[in-house]
């Protein structure tokens, strides 16, 4: 069973995993060209032509079309999407990829290493919506996302950022119904792997018995290039556990626990539903259409001085971040 996330991770390694976690925002290696901005099908780039039959693989990346539209798997996708970025880096232009949730109706949730990103200069973002089936991007809908944060944190390596256009209203928000994952907890990932259309991650998919730090979790769940910033969901009761960040090769990747993300953010405090009862309960729900609307944020939060150097390196050395 382990044995296949290690030949994922040994093939995502090439696209997906790079240098150690640091200042690096995008890579270079897995960059589509700066005109491919605002495009919906993206293929992939000759040299990893073999992502395509990994991809294909419908028993690690299932599409999401494969479930009815009242299925919770197809439900909770509603309200994730692809995250597009125009970056700038000495002269040239590329587009790179992360994932973008919404959390009101007009914020969404990603990495900070996405947005705003730690090198190179952010020009564009877009948020990619709807988008299930290639060549059918008359279903899809774009909106424009702001190339800076209203509140993040390079520790934690979240932001929070407006969207436009209120895309909330249409489709939904992901409830922030979050509590600490157990381990070997059973898990899936929604997300757009590589950039194709949305998939669904849940075979072999579970919590690691053990984390390098308390406001992280390390997870068994295979990912590609533009998974950074999905929303990591308990397949048991739909709770909210975490937000997926990085990995390291044919081992594990990490998110950052949503109980510690929350806490530090005042804007997911004040959309944090109040529920009561017992902890394993909070996690029950599915993607509300009004949830967060009409709400303003308190301050504004930036990260403290250092913050990002005391969360992305030291002790954990191979860490490298995913898009």
């Amino acid at each position: 069973m382990k044995r296949a996330f290690t030949h994922i991770a040994a093939v995502v390694a090439v696209v997906g995993f790079f240098g150690s976690v640091g200042p690096s925002a995008w890579a270079d290696d897995l960059a589509y060209p700066g005109d491919y901005f605002g495009r919906v099908d993206l293929p992939l780039p000759q040299a990893f032509s073999n992502l395509k039959r990994l991809i294909g693989d419908t028993d690690n990346f299932e599409p999401i079309t494969r479930f009815s539209e009242n299925n919770r798997y197809r439900v909770m996708a509603a309200p994730i999407g692809r995250l597009d970025l125009l970056v700038e880096k000495d002269g040239k232009k590329n587009v790179f990829l992360c994932t973008g949730w919404l959390i009101s109706a007009e914020y969404i949730m990603t990495n900070n290493h996405c947005i705003p990103g730690h090198e190179g200069k952010l020009l564009k973002a877009q948020l990619v919506m709807n988008y299930l089936e290639e060549g059918k991007a008359d279903q899809v809908e774009k909106y424009p996302v702001d190339v800076a944060p209203v509140e993040t944190d390079t520790e934690l390596d979240y932001s929070i950022v407006r969207v436009q256009g209120n895309p909330g209203a249409k489709f939904g928000v992901i409830p922030l119904l979050a509590r600490d994952p157990v381990p070997n907890e059973e898990l899936f990932i929604i997300q757009h792997p590589a950039g194709t259309p949305k998939r669904l991650t849940r075979r072999n998919c579970r919590v690691a018995p053990t984390a390098e730090r308390p406001t992280e979790m390390n997870h068994f769940c295979d990912t590609l290039g533009g998974s950074s910033g999905s929303p990591v969901f308990s397949d048991n009761d739909m709770a909210l556990l975490g937000l997926h960040f990085a990995g390291i090769e044919k081992k594990v990747n990490f998110a950052k626990r949503m109980t510690a993300v929350i806490q530090r953010s005042p804007i997911l405090s004040q959309l944090q539903p109040k529920v009561s009862g017992p902890s394993g309960n909070q996690g029950r729900g599915t993607p509300s259409g009004n949830a967060g609307s009409g709400s303003k944020p308190p301050a504004e939060r930036t990260p403290p001085s250092g913050g990002g150097s005391q969360g992305q390196g030291g002790s954990t050395g191979g860490l490298q971040p995913i898009f």
